[in-house]
């Protein structure tokens, strides 16, 4: 049975894929300049990303097998569920900065969660600083 070759090192290289964004501005509208803000913009719907094939594409970036990082992924997504209806702000680089502006209750337990989610400047958040390391295991 050939093995694998082990590495003294935890640490999992992710390779960084910045797509660029498709923005269709509304109807007429222009940027306004006034306050440095920007008009609003509608973004084309696209196609929904559903769960296996989120962890295939995060297994697929990866050195490591599904089966072990289908549980870690899966628990990343609860954690980040648990932090959202707590109430929490999230800075997940490269990701952004994550916030609830408005929820709603539809009962049975069921909230709507109206999210603002504000992407990070271009390169930012895609390399780790060796302070961001904090992996002493």
């Amino acid at each position: 049975m050939a093995t694998k070759p082990t590495s003294s090192s935890k640490t999992v290289k992710l390779a960084t894929i910045a797509p660029d964004p498709v923005i269709t501005p509304l109807a007429g509208t222009t940027a306004s300049k006034a306050g440095g803000a920007t008009s609003a913009v509608i973004v084309p719907k696209a196609e929904m990303i559903k769960k296996p094939e989120f962890i295939d594409r995060a297994v697929d970036r990866t050195d490591v097998k599904k089966r072990d990082a289908k549980p870690a992924i899966e628990a990343a997504l609860a954690v980040l569920s648990e932090a959202l209806i707590k109430g929490e702000e999230l800075n997940l680089p490269p990701l952004g900065k994550l916030r609830i502006v408005k929820t709603k209750d539809v009962g049975d337990g069921a909230k709507v969660l109206t999210l603002k989610l504000r992407t990070m400047k271009d390169g930012a958040g895609l390399g780790a600083s060796p302070s961001d390391n904090d992996d002493d295991d």
